[in-house]
């Protein structure tokens, strides 16, 4: 069970997020909702729960303050939810989980979730999960396994996903979408503005042509600004 707590000092913005849950995530518990500052803080403390969505500015204080309160007493996993920009400095000094920016976009809402879950689940029962990205398609909500993903191919506002056992997807969304999914020691290296590749796939780098080669024997080309960064890659 999935233990959640919600600080908004909005009601509409409460009842999005719960929402938002009900339809997006299972097996999880709502352990307290509030709007108020200290409120939040001995909820917290006292219910220690898995997730927090906070919000920055509540009844008699700031959710950043809140944040600060209570991360060494309890192991909550943070998500601003915020109409301010400005405080994202702060959240990542305090190590949020995560910074959404109301009106909550619902797909960057369920990519945080599916994060979140991931890495609390896998805390709660000490076992490897699939590393995911995910895509929102005609018929819904898509998670892939990241080690079955070959190639990323950037198309103007589209995305082509070229999968290892050959199949491609389109996504309606830009490289960036799906770059911020993986994260910075994962398998994946940007080697041109429009590409990410997963280095498995990868069989060598020809320094004549400045490209890579794919197992498939296809290639792909490393602009000028990556070169350094991907032969470096491979050199260590």
């Amino acid at each position: 069970m999935i233990r959640i707590g919600i600080v908004d000092d909005e009601e509409n913005a409460r009842r999005v997020i719960s929402k938002y849950l009900e339809r997006y995530c299972e097996n999880y518990e709502i352990v307290f909702e509030t709007d108020e500052y200290q409120d939040a803080i001995d909820l917290s403390i006292k219910h220690n729960p898995d997730l927090l969505y906070l919000d920055i500015q509540i009844l008699n204080g700031l959710g950043i303050d809140v944040a600060a309160n209570i991360k060494d007493e309890t192991n909550t996993k943070i998500i601003f939810t915020t109409a301010y920009n400005e405080y994202a400095i702060q959240a990542l000094r305090l190590k949020a989980f995560d910074y959404l920016l109301k009106p909550i976009d619902i797909e960057d809402f369920i990519i945080s979730l599916n994060k979140a879950l991931e890495i609390i689940k896998t805390e709660k029962n000490n076992i490897s999960i699939v590393p995911t990205i995910s895509i929102v398609t005609m018929s819904g909500i898509q998670l892939i396994d990241k080690n079955n993903v070959s190639t990323i191919k950037a198309e103007g506002s589209y995305c082509e996903i070229k999968l290892i056992d050959g199949k491609s997807i389109t996504v309606s969304k830009p490289l960036k979408h799906i770059e911020n999914q993986i994260e910075k020691n994962s398998t994946f290296i940007k080697i041109h503005k429009s590409y990410l590749v997963n280095t498995s796939v990868i069989k060598s780098l020809d320094r004549t042509t400045n490209e890579v080669i794919l197992k498939d024997d296809s290639r792909l080309p490393i602009s000028r600004s990556n070169l350094k960064m991907v032969f470096n890659f491979f050199n260590h």
